[in-house]
């Protein structure tokens, strides 16, 4: 079977359904404060990555961010405390993981017929669904420059001593990147995007699990606030 039983659980779920699930989740990361319940979440994180076989996807993905986490430690425990720095670079790595199996389960239409349903504007609906679709593609321009500078002998490679050679990368992503823009606006002008009456392929409708999962989690994240701040003791 090509598609495992985590993902088909998540697929059956309401668009709106995933997306409050990921907002619970992402709360839940926030009010975290200790480092050993960080602990406990990341390593829950972790065994959700290897059951939905996003491991090896998600490791590519965060290869560019590991400084970033980095400097956010060394930052804060020059302002704080080591604690404190675990706990921040903890959360951040907790944070961008749930954001990367979110939107790794949610498809850009899943996630604008969600917002749709739940009376966004289309406007921002659009900006948020088109950003989910074209940075994916940004970053394989980018690959593909990177290979093809590199090829005439240019070193990309992240280092210092290569910061000279960094216009070799961003002119030509450049270019392209307004090349993708244009191309865009002209798709949307010949589909009329700025006509009034908008119709849809498909309309969802909330079901019991949906309904389930919801309230579920929304007591889960009320009762773990509670006890973060210790009311209920």
């Amino acid at each position: 079977m090509n598609i495992n039983t985590e993902k088909q659980r998540l697929a059956r779920l309401d668009p709106r359904t995933r997306l409050f699930l990921g907002g619970m989740c992402i709360g839940a990361i926030l009010v975290a404060s200790r480092l050993e319940i960080l602990a406990v979440q990341s390593a829950l994180i972790l065994i959700l990555l290897l059951a939905t076989r996003l491991a090896s996807k998600w490791w590519r993905a965060m290869r560019l961010l590991w400084a970033t986490m980095v400097m956010v430690f060394v930052v804060v425990y020059f302002s704080f405390d080591i604690w404190q720095a675990l706990v921040s670079a903890s959360k951040l790595f907790n944070l961008l993981t749930v954001s990367f199996v979110f939107f790794n389960n949610i498809s850009p239409r899943e996630m604008a017929d969600a917002l749709r349903n739940m009376h966004v504007p289309f406007g921002f609906s659009f900006i948020l669904t088109t950003a989910m679709r074209y940075v994916p593609l940004i970053g394989q321009k980018t690959r593909n420059i990177m290979d093809a500078q590199m090829s005439r002998g240019i070193d990309l490679r992240l280092r210092l001593r290569n910061i000279k050679n960094i216009l070799a990368l961003l002119v030509p992503l450049t270019v392209q990147s307004f090349m993708l823009s244009e191309q865009l606006g002209m798709a949307m002008e010949m589909r009329g995007f700025a006509m009034a009456g908008r119709t849809v392929r498909r309309t969802y409708q909330l079901r019991l699990i949906d309904y389930l999962v919801i309230v579920v989690s929304s007591l889960s994240l009320a009762m773990f606030t509670c006890w973060q701040m210790g009311w209920l003791w």
